[in-house]
């Protein structure tokens, strides 16, 4: 029992002993005398029910909270599963080995039905991250260094053309993603990580190297930070 309560419990005792030994001794006080002790019960009477109260509403907003921080977590294990299981990397690897000549395909929307597919998937599943990130619901650290920092990064450099293709037609798309992208760029660099995107030809042999700290500050392939999405979204509906 917390100690609030143990101090509600035993001023409630307290108050109710001194009732019981004043209507004990009722014959030996004047009626004036006992209309004051008996509004000062009352008063008191009074006050330990609104403490109570306060208590009971206190308890209560901390089970709740207790209870959300708990959904939280289940939530965050889901999709750190979901981004770590094999689905998830084998759809992360077709992106990643887009060849560079059929980036101009892919922003065109030229696409297979299994690419779209896999797309769809892993930038649904950034979007809800970054959501998560925003609102505080997961950690920034952990959603950067352990869930999906880098592989954002490196599928913001492969997708952003298309995004930005999608954009045209959808309107409002992946812009949490974009926003956890930055986010995740200004981290790496502050942190002083240097995470790195490696081409590779048809037979898997590493062809380039691309430092994604440098690449991704270029103008066309930076990504935007929550409060500049903020920003051109009321510029665009002024």
């Amino acid at each position: 029992m917390k100690a609030k309560s143990k101090l509600v419990i035993t001023i409630t005792i307290i108050w109710v002993i001194i009732v019981v030994g004043l209507l004990c001794s009722y014959w030996m006080w004047n009626w004036q005398v006992l209309e004051t002790v008996a509004t000062w019960v009352l008063a008191g009477g009074v006050g330990v029910a609104i403490w109570q109260i306060i208590v009971t509403r206190e308890n209560t907003t901390n089970q709740l909270e207790a209870v959300r921080k708990s959904t939280n977590a289940q939530i965050a294990v889901g999709l750190f599963q979901e981004l770590r299981n094999s689905e998830a990397i084998k759809k992360l690897r077709h992106i990643y080995n887009i060849k560079h000549s059929d980036l101009r395909y892919l922003s065109r929307g030229y696409l297979s039905f299994e690419t779209k597919e896999d797309i769809d998937y892993v930038l649904d599943r950034f979007d809800t991250l970054g959501v998560l990130v925003a609102k505080d619901l997961v950690d920034k650290q952990l959603a950067i260094e352990v869930y999906a920092g880098i592989s954002a990064l490196r599928c913001w450099y492969i997708l952003h053309e298309y995004i930005e293709g999608q954009r045209k037609i959808r309107g409002y798309y992946a812009e949490n993603y974009e926003a956890f992208v930055r986010l995740s760029l200004d981290y790496f660099e502050e942190a002083r990580i240097e995470p790195k995107f490696y081409r590779k030809d048809e037979s898997g042999q590493v062809i380039e190297v691309i430092d994604l700290l440098i690449e991704l500050k270029k103008n066309e392939l930076h990504p935007r930070s929550s409060e500049d999405i903020e920003r051109d979204r009321k510029r665009e509906q002024a």
